[in-house]
């Protein structure tokens, strides 16, 4: 069986909202107090924990604080096998699914804030049953519901070490055959046969035995025969080991709270204590290997974890979750994690993921998103984490180019909207994909839309007329009737366009990614270097700052001023506008200049050239790009 959704009203952010969970592996990924942790609680207050912690329900938990209101949540259980159906009969709620009745295990869990006692204090209450009237559970069958709870920046190396009540203890309690063996020593057998228990009474047999220990006594007793008693009084001592005479059970737990779980130094090259990050995955691993060993007797498991990539560097991140979805994919284990990692979103599977925003949860599988199955394919092909980071944004901007990646950011500080500050994720898809990640954010249930302003932004791709004589040939700008026919060529120019024919393409480029929060802005003109020069050509300031950055991505040091002189001259022998932009842009048709390179080189340009929030600015810069970057620092 498994968690396959939780309704949670009135507890902390969450008014009365329904998560839906995957049967094996659920990732919860969103930015700082959007509602992760208050899921991860809500599951653990209703089903209880394996280290028996409890969380303890104050006024603060309670919707906007308000103590007048009853916290309700409800846990459905779906996917019972014959056994557990057996261990919850008295419980189940059956329901008609594909013409198919099938048992549900319901869990009601509310609570209620008295003032009238005191001092005040909360009061809860469990049932069972789809509307609550189905008897408790009883306290056998609670055992089995008790998920593992793995906190945020929890204290790994702690757990693993030896004590009263140590988490490492608790783990191997629950080792089946783990105290196997021989309980009594007697001659003839070796002490590989004793169990642990055996172990624990040949160590107090051989301690009490001792002859130091022996002496001690004997010491003992003739001070008190000689100091202490009285000539007809009779006192014989013994010592003692504390614990001989507990249960098995209570000297296996004894002996188990002596050991840590350390590496062996003899194969590793570690020295002092253990790191912060192998603390983290040790720790991580006895978890594992008890959800292993239930998974062996076809016993269902629940595994909670708050930020697993704590401490842990890249590649063990990467191994990390993978291995968790291969576990949880395997068997019977599920489960449920919380991240602030784009490392670790990056290769988990986009059907596992679900987007926790302002107290609303947005899965990413396929029942709702508009994603098609290839979409999923290609996705998880490319989003790594430089592109994972959209996962965790108040808002995204998406381009098909280094050359938007590399300027955006720069355009928008200058413009007094810095992406840094306004929590903007930009995602470079490197001219493929724009569509499928647009889609991303894109729900099938219109009434469930993600506040995620989304911009995506693509070139025009339309020439000027004046455009394939100056990029392409010469030719062409003597003679504009010898263009080849359009359909044998793949670039556009304006003359190929009726009015109606431009208003149809530019529709059909924004029905590509347009839909709910997500728009399509288009270059005003052809494409992003060509608007830039477009508009900043007739602006004696900076086109100085284009000239720069064109001749420092373009030349070497030494041929800077002469070329800059050069190409500004070529520039002004041109009479309108577009043909100076056309000619500019060349130089990256021609592949003379990288775009990436000219964007950063007009990065630094521009950051040393204008103040941030200038109208001086606001002046050069092109409409869309304007409009996009409004767009997502909206607030």
């Amino acid at each position: 069986m498994y968690l396959s959704s939780i309704q949670i009203t009135n507890f902390r952010c969450f008014k009365d909202n329904i998560i839906y969970f995957n049967k094996g592996l659920t990732i919860l990924v969103g930015e700082n107090d959007s509602g992760k942790s208050a899921i991860i609680d809500a599951i653990r207050i209703v089903l209880g924990t394996t280290d028996f912690n409890w969380v303890r329900i104050n006024p603060n938990d309670f919707y906007n604080e308000d103590t007048s209101l009853e916290i309700k949540i409800v846990c459905k259980f779906s996917n019972l096998s014959i056994n557990e159906q057996a261990s919850f009969l008295e419980c189940l709620s059956y329901e008609e699914v594909d013409n198919d009745r099938l048992p549900f295990l319901y869990i009601h869990w509310t609570c209620k804030y008295l003032s009238t006692f005191t001092p005040p204090r909360p009061i809860s209450s469990i049932s069972t049953g789809k509307e609550g009237n189905n008897p408790i559970l009883a306290a056998e069958t609670r055992e089995i519901l008790r998920v593992t709870y793995l906190k945020a920046l929890r204290d790994a190396y702690g757990d693993m070490q030896s004590g009263r009540h140590s988490r490492l203890s608790q783990i191997m309690q629950n080792i089946p055959n783990l105290n196997k063996g021989i309980n009594e020593y007697t001659e003839g057998i070796t002490l590989k046969e004793l169990s642990i228990t055996g172990i624990n009474n040949l160590s107090n047999i051989l301690l009490e035995e001792h002859n130091g220990i022996n002496s001690v006594n004997k010491d003992l007793t003739e001070i008190l025969k000689d100091l202490m008693l009285l000539k007809n009084e009779s006192i014989n001592t013994r010592l003692t080991v504390a614990g001989t005479n507990k249960n098995d059970n209570q000297k296996l737990i004894s002996l188990l709270e002596k050991l840590d779980l350390a590496l062996d130094k003899k194969t590793e090259l570690t020295y002092g204590k253990v790191g912060l990050g192998t603390s983290n995955i040790m720790s991580m691993a006895c978890e594992l290997l008890l959800h292993r060993e239930s998974e062996k007797e076809k016993k269902s498991t629940f595994l909670l974890i708050e930020e697993p990539e704590a401490h842990i560097h890249a590649q063990r991140q990467l191994k990390l979750i993978q291995s968790l979805e291969k576990e949880s994919e395997n068997g019977n284990q599920q489960i449920i994690l919380t991240t602030h990692s784009p490392l670790l979103a990056s290769v988990a599977k986009l059907k596992n993921i679900i987007l926790v925003k302002d107290a609303k949860t947005f899965p990413l599988s396929t029942d709702y998103t508009n994603l098609e199955q290839k979409d999923y394919n290609f996705l998880e092909k490319y989003l790594d984490a430089t592109k994972a980071n959209l996962f965790f944004a108040r808002s995204v901007i998406i381009v098909e180019g280094p050359g938007e990646a590399l300027l955006l950011p720069t355009i928008a500080k200058l413009l007094g909207l810095s992406f840094t500050d306004f929590g903007v994720s930009l995602v470079d898809v490197r001219s493929t994909g724009l569509r499928r990640y647009a889609r991303i954010f894109q729900r099938k249930d219109n009434n469930k839309i993600l506040n995620i302003n989304v911009a995506c932004i693509t070139d025009k791709d339309i020439m000027p007329n004046c455009a394939p004589g100056i990029c392409i040939n010469k030719k062409y700008l003597h003679d504009p009737n010898i263009l080849p026919a359009k359909n044998k060529r793949k670039w556009k120019v304006v003359d190929d366009f009726t009015e109606e024919d431009l208003t149809n393409y530019i529709d059909k480029i924004k029905n590509k990614a347009d839909g709910q929060n997500v728009k399509t802005y288009i270059s005003d003109h052809w494409t992003l270097e060509y608007d830039l020069a477009y508009i900043g050509l007739n602006n004696k300031k900076m086109k100085k700052n284009l000239l720069n950055a064109i001749v420092k991505a373009t030349y070497t040091n030494s041929n800077w001023g002469k070329n800059h002189k050069k190409i500004s001259e070529k520039i002004d022998n041109f009479n309108t506008i577009e043909e100076k932009a056309s000619y500019f842009y060349s130089f990256f048709s021609k592949n003379k200049t990288s775009k990436a390179d000219f964007a950063q080189q007009l990065s630094y340009e521009l950051e040393e050239s204008y103040n941030i929030n200038s109208d001086e600015f606001k002046d050069i810069v092109p409409d869309y790009l304007a409009k996009a970057i409004k767009y997502v620092t909206e607030q």
